[in-house]
């Protein structure tokens, strides 16, 4: 616990720094007047986006759970997901989000199989979204070395999260056995690290599963790449190519889940400066389109906390109790 406290210490330096460092290096009455000029259609039909995508990511957790022989109506697996978002971004953790969904819903579907589906969730948007960022950095004319330095990071955590998936998939050739010699506990806890591996193992040997997933991960970062592009486009200056601001806006999306700050604030917007500056979009544009995104996701986030301060007796035994 001690520890845990260490580290948000660590992370809320981090982000204060972080956060300084930008203040330092954008015109704060540029950026101002950015978001004064941009056009409310242009707010609503981006805030639209957002709040789409969330639910289309919502649907593909409904789907590994059902792989996984879980069925849950769908207006819980929303609920659930908003008020994980929720979490997110108003406790100092990113994985607090994943944490809520398997206490609200293990309860009453087992608890190892949220889990399970929560895991492989993760993985696959993670690994999906990190193959498509390397592989469009790969093929943009831009060599920036930022570019370079973003490609071979998502070319990691691309290649990390294809063998976590194959490792769960295939297994491990008897742990249990391997563990024997430790004793009984160790073998217990073998039995029950294979037991999850099985349930994450579910969804995975479906092929249909897995493309459907990639389905909603490109859909979602290609229109959000779109919404990039118009929001340089309103500033009235060269948006870059398409291919090149899909690997940017990917990788950013992919790194700012780095664990070095709080939630990812001051981190996102550093990756948005320095990743977008190579394509010729200015530090106040990608600070400013960072921030209205982020936006739209704290509005999200309100909509979990409606949800999350339901009454005793709703669906999936939310209650007005705090997550924590």
């Amino acid at each position: 616990m001690k520890r845990a406290r260490v580290w948000v210490v660590v992370q809320a330096a981090v982000t204060v720094g972080l956060l300084a460092l930008l203040m330092r290096t954008i015109d704060v009455a540029a950026l101002t007047a950015l978001f004064a000029g941009l056009p409310l259609t242009f707010y609503f039909i981006s805030l639209a986006v957002v709040l789409a995508g969330q639910i289309a990511y919502a649907w593909r957790w409904r789907l590994l759970l059902t792989s996984a022989g879980v069925t849950v109506p769908f207006r819980d697996v929303i609920r659930q997901y908003f008020v994980g978002i929720f979490v997110n971004n108003f406790l100092p953790s990113s994985v607090g989000g994943d944490a809520a969904k398997v206490f609200y819903l293990g309860h009453e579907y087992g608890y190892r199989v949220i889990v399970a589906s929560v895991a492989v969730d993760r993985l696959l948007g993670v690994g999906l979204l990190a193959l498509l960022a390397s592989t469009a950095l790969w093929l943009s004319p831009p060599a920036s070395p930022r570019l370079v330095a973003a490609n071979v990071a998502t070319a990691i955590i691309a290649a990390t999260s294809v063998l976590l998936l194959m490792l769960i998939g295939i297994g491990t050739g008897g742990l249990p056995v391997r563990v024997a010699r430790f004793g009984t506990r160790a073998v217990q806890l073998a039995q029950q690290l294979q037991r999850l591996r099985l349930d994450m193992a579910a969804p995975l040997r479906r092929p249909e599963v897995i493309i459907q997933a990639a389905i909603v991960v490109v859909g979602y970062s290609v229109i959000v790449t779109m919404i990039y592009l118009r929001f340089v486009a309103l500033q009235h200056v060269p948006t870059p190519p398409f291919a090149a601001m899909f690997g940017a806006v990917s990788a950013t999306a992919v790194l700012s889940n780095i664990p070095i700050s709080l939630n990812g604030l001051g981190l996102r917007e550093q990756l948005h400066a320095s990743l977008l500056a190579p394509l010729g979009v200015g530090p106040e544009i990608a600070v400013g389109i960072s921030l209205l995104l982020y936006a739209h996701l704290v509005i999200a986030s309100l909509i979990g906390m409606l949800f999350w301060l339901r009454p005793a007796g709703s669906a999936a035994g939310i209650t007005g109790t705090s997550a924590t």
